[in-house]
């Protein structure tokens, strides 16, 4: 078969800064060598800062035009070699979904965003018209179409960057992580699309920590470890390991259903959760409260919060929580669905509509929220100020006794240690996640939020983050906003269900034998 990306002999170490002068080996990529065939469908993975979304900047074009650094070796697209090659030529070719969507839009507003790109290249506009049409069927967005950007959830705003790749039609798509910021509903729609893409004959090659959903699609998968291509697998040989086995090196589950099946039923059915009757919906929130108050005290009550946009749009609706120590609470449902503003209400950032707020039995102001609440966005960029990640650690820190000792601790305990002197942005996407949950460790404060904490971590990463999680659990309330029903079986002890403006469903889940049935049998 003809070749549709080839890598021979890449090397790739990102530019030293200051603060990484004393760091020995900072090289993402090392030697790397692979081919991969036109129709192929290539599965990228490793545990987190191995060089997984390096390889996939080389195929795209942005190492080493965007990315400084030390490059050498060839890339190739459809035989040629792509180093005299312009980035707009090689997007024509290679479409590409990153792993953060807000960082490849131009436009404010959801159409242009996904004319944009065909507007450049001089397509005309009924083809346009046509492309966007059939790539919002494709991916169920028309409710988005007019739209503006901010207005979007992040897990929206990441169906809108896979389908602006696909409006160019291009014939290689390259994503990374793209299932980072999507629902369970939203995943099983990606999946779909995918394998229609396949069918096709796209040339697919996908960057990816969650792995169950892609199990069917793959044709091929390579492992990458500290840089270098470690092992390669065929779809056969790769689905025969246990979960145990890919745990060991690091990896996500492929198999976390007993029958291969997502159950999206009955835990995202409206239909089913609006025919409960009251005394059912009681019945199952009083059964909550009572296993709550048998894990700890009460440390924030939120009693009949609302909430509307300033054009109208009703977000929350008659919200009652309680969050006690001892418990890390998942709060979960659909993109857009209001997770998101719900932790900003909770945490200062915004002011509710109604309702009241108690920490500790004390009705609190946004101020006081601000200051006793420790939020972990989604986008943990905007929370790194320090030049290097010790320092980063010890902002807002003053007075909390022995607290070098302390942020080596946090830094030890989230296998960060030896990037201690290193510059915050030299971090990947998961060691930067990984590096603001420290800094919640260390600060300490009543409430801890998480905003989709584990979209860059690999397995074992995830169960350090979750490890210390329940450390933090002891003295404070913990919420975790997330898709990842992975993380939520092996780490969570409570689920929360928000959807259609309300708080639907509310279960303490016990223990559970790794697989999202069994923790979820009773929802």
């Amino acid at each position: 078969m003809k070749k549709a990306v080839e890598l021979q002999n890449v090397f790739f170490s990102y530019e030293k800064t200051e603060a990484l002068e004393d760091t020995t080996d900072t090289a993402r990529l090392k030697n790397a060598s692979v081919s991969i065939c036109e129709g192929e469908f290539l599965l990228v993975t490793g545990i987190s800062g191995s060089g997984k979304s390096t390889l996939t900047k080389c195929i795209n074009g942005l190492i080493p035009r965007f990315f400084e650094g030390t490059f050498s070796g060839g890339v190739y697209i459809h035989g040629q070699n792509i180093s005299d090659w312009t980035i707009d030529k090689i997007s024509h070719k290679a479409g590409s979904v990153f792993q953060s969507p807000k960082s490849q839009f131009f436009t404010d507003d959801v159409i242009s965003e996904l004319a944009f790109a065909c507007e450049n290249y001089g397509t005309a506009r009924s083809e346009i018209i046509d492309r966007i049409s059939e790539v919002c069927t494709l991916l169920q967005v028309q409710n988005l179409l007019f739209k503006r950007l901010e207005h979007l959830s992040n897990g929206e705003k990441q169906k809108i960057a896979i389908a602006s790749a696909l409006t160019l039609q291009a014939n290689i798509i390259v994503l990374d992580e793209p299932s980072s910021n999507l629902d369970f509903h939203s995943i099983r729609i990606l999946s779909e699309v995918l394998a229609l893409l396949k069918q096709r004959g796209f040339t697919i090659i996908i960057a990816e920590h969650r792995l169950y959903y892609l199990k069917d699609l793959f044709d091929r998968v390579i492992y990458i470890k500290d840089g270098k291509i470690d092992a390669e697998y065929g779809a056969a040989e790769f689905k025969a390991l246990k979960n145990a086995e890919l745990n060991a090196r690091g990896l996500r589950s492929v198999h976390l259903f007993k029958d291969g099946t997502l159950p999206l039923q009955p835990l995202f059915s409206a239909r089913k959760t609006c025919e409960r009757t009251a005394e059912a919906a009681a019945a199952t929130n009083d059964l909550a409260q009572k296993r709550a108050e048998q894990n700890g005290d009460e440390v924030c009550r939120l009693s009949d919060i609302s909430f509307s946009f300033n054009d109208g749009t009703e977000i929350l609706n008659g919200i009652d929580l309680s969050l006690r120590k001892n418990e890390i609470t998942a709060l979960t449902g659909k993109n857009g669905a209001g997770k998101t503003t719900l932790a900003k209400i909770l945490s200062g950032i915004y002011v509710p509509d109604s309702g009241t707020i108690r920490l500790n039995g004390k009705i609190v102001s946004e101020k006081e929220r601000i200051e006793q609440t420790n939020f972990v966005m989604q986008d943990v960029e905007y929370q790194l100020f320090g030049p290097d990640v010790f320092s980063e650690l010890l902002i807002g820190s003053g007075g909390i006794p022995d607290i070098k000792e302390k942020v080596a601790d946090a830094l030890k305990k989230l296998d960060l240690y030896d990037c201690k002197d290193a510059h915050p942005f030299s971090l990947s996407m998961g060691q930067k996640q990984r590096l603001i949950i420290a800094a919640t460790y260390v600060r300490g404060c009543p409430v801890t939020i998480l905003d989709e904490p584990t979209s860059g971590l690999d397995y074992g990463n995830m169960q350090k983050v979750g490890s210390l999680l329940r450390e933090i659990a002891r003295t404070s309330a913990v919420l975790v906003i997330t898709h990842d029903f992975e993380f939520i079986s092996t780490v969570c002890n409570r689920i929360v269900l928000l959807e259609n403006t309300r708080i639907t469903r509310d279960s303490m889940l016990g223990a559970d034998d790794g697989t999202l049935e069994h923790s979820f049998s009773t929802l």
